[in-house]
């Protein structure tokens, strides 16, 4: 039986990967570890199935080619040419509410940048890698009127000198709609965790 939706299946994907050796016990959650345990690897494969959770959704949407790959950059340098405008208190909700189940490993801290609140970072170690997520909100370059969310991300392992950047654009939305910005963003945070880089 194939999992009901992403969030389980990024669950299961972990347990997958415990039971394989694929990642070490200490880097996941009490919970992943009991599942790993208790339940049939046999089991545990048939709900990391993706293919019968996708067919609701807009595959072009949750396709890797989404995001775009940065070089010649450092992060640095990247976060600093994209210059972000301060997240309102209920996009601060938001990630507040997102830190439980961001990236499948129990509680991750989402940080603002106070006082200024023009990024949220949080940084993830899983599978031999850290990963730093910068989110910001940034002007729309076609339209000023508009805004748009963007996640950076940089990836690096112990054994490789070089850091992979990545980053990932919502779409454009109404500068002034608040209830729109936050539902945006909240299904943008969960677009960047569904793909587990």
């Amino acid at each position: 039986m194939p999992a009901k939706s992403e969030k389980q299946a990024r669950l299961f994907r972990l347990v997958r990967a415990l039971q394989k050796g694929g990642i070490k016990s200490k880097e996941v959650s009490p919970q992943v570890r009991k599942m790993a345990r208790t339940i049939k690897p046999s089991s545990v494969k048939h709900f990391v199935k993706l293919k019968e959770i996708l067919k609701s959704l807009n595959e072009a949407e949750y396709s890797l080619s989404d995001f775009d790959i940065i070089k010649g950059k450092s992060f640095n340098q990247v976060l600093k040419e994209n210059e972000g405008i301060p997240f309102t208190k209920k996009e601060m909700l938001t990630f507040q509410s997102k830190q439980a189940g961001f990236s499948g490993f129990g509680k991750t801290n989402f940080i603002p940048n106070p006082p200024e609140n023009t990024k949220i970072e949080t940084e993830i170690f899983s599978n031999g890698s850290t990963k730093k997520y910068v989110f910001k909100k940034l002007i729309d370059q076609k339209n000023e009127n508009l805004i748009v969310y963007a996640c950076f991300i940089q990836r690096s392992y112990p054994d490789k000198p070089d850091k992979e950047i990545f980053s990932m654009l919502s779409t454009a939305l109404d500068k002034n709609k608040d209830s729109e910005q936050t539902k945006t963003l909240s299904d943008f945070i969960d677009r960047i965790n569904s793909y587990g880089l």
